[in-house]
């Protein structure tokens, strides 16, 4: 399986100053197991051919809805993957009030051809909310899953046929399942709390280590630097889980599975997993073009919508 990631940018009157937006990655990797590391690990777990453990996640994955009409074999399909800081099995209510989606991307899998399209929605996106216009991770908040669908939708011109909602506790639990991983920090990096501090450099990291680097944004280009490097984390993890043994992933599972919120069954998961596996399966990774714009002293990501939708041709095609 083959991923590439591309970043796109405008260089117009942005808010910080004029710097250079993060390059578009060029270095081709293949691995024959490796799709939508970041959050959506149950999709791996049909590629490393552990199928035994498909009754705990059944089990255990709080499902949205069960009756929905089974993903087909033979069209795309568009996940919105959201990573969030609370529980997402509280009640709907108490989730709302109480957190932003702090982690969009939206993946554009196509089954018949084995290609996967994923789409990075930068945080701070202004979009059009029944509020006025706001923050894109503040459509949740406003009006739960229905909004940041639809929200998502008018964005990108692509419906939204399933979600997948991980809390960041369960992402944790995820990588000290696996043992950590070894990333290349590429500056360096703190938490608010001051319990994690790292250097630039290649290092072993563990659950809290690894969710500081993927969400931290205390610098010049803030959330669209962020989401270069949660890419260059997604082929850290993508290269590690491949590596790793039964044990490793059954830790994994159990940590994560127990804080997953989605409306796809497994067999759907699996219909996904196993359309992208083998050599011949390609993963392509985008983030939303656009440029800084600051208004009553907060920045905001405006969306280049013409050249969304050329990247949005391009993801289908």
């Amino acid at each position: 399986m083959a991923y590439q990631g591309k970043n796109y940018s405008n260089n117009a009157n942005a808010v910080r100053p004029q710097q250079q937006t993060p390059q578009k990655p060029k270095k081709k990797l293949r691995w024959g197991r490796f799709l939508l590391l970041l959050f959506v690990f149950t999709l791996v777990m049909g590629l490393t051919g552990l199928a035994a453990y498909g009754w705990y996640l059944e089990r255990k994955v709080v499902q949205a809805d069960a009756n929905a009409t089974p993903i087909p074999k033979d069209k795309p399909v568009n996940v919105l993957i959201i990573g969030v800081d609370r529980d997402p099995k509280s009640s709907d209510a108490n989730r709302r009030s109480t957190f932003n989606t702090d982690t969009l991307i939206l993946a554009h899998i196509d089954p018949s051809t084995h290609r996967a399209a994923l789409l990075s929605i930068p945080r701070d996106t202004r979009v059009q909310l029944p509020t006025g216009m706001e923050k894109v991770n503040a459509a949740y908040a406003i009006g739960g899953m229905d909004r940041l669908k639809k929200t998502v939708n008018e964005l990108t011109g692509l419906p939204i046929d399933r979600y997948l909602m991980i809390d960041f506790p369960a992402f944790m639990q995820m990588i000290d399942g696996v043992g950590g991983l070894e990333f290349d920090v590429d500056k360096p990096i703190s938490d608010p709390e001051g319990t994690v501090s790292l250097k630039p450099g290649l290092q072993h990291l563990n659950g809290k280590q690894a969710l500081t680097v993927v969400r931290f944004r205390q610098e010049e280009m803030g959330d669209i630097a962020r989401v270069a490097r949660q890419q260059r984390f997604l082929e850290a993890l993508g290269t590690k889980m491949k590596g790793s043994n039964l044990v490793e992933w059954t830790k994994a599972l159990r940590g994560m599975s127990d804080s997953l919120t989605t409306d796809m069954s497994i067999n759907d998961m699996g219909t996904l997993a196993y359309s992208m596996h083998g050599e011949g399966a390609t993963v392509n990774g985008y983030t939303v073009p656009g440029e800084f714009l600051n208004l009553y002293d907060v920045s905001y990501w405006k969306a280049d919508t013409k050249k969304l939708q050329t990247i949005v041709q391009e993801m289908k095609n």
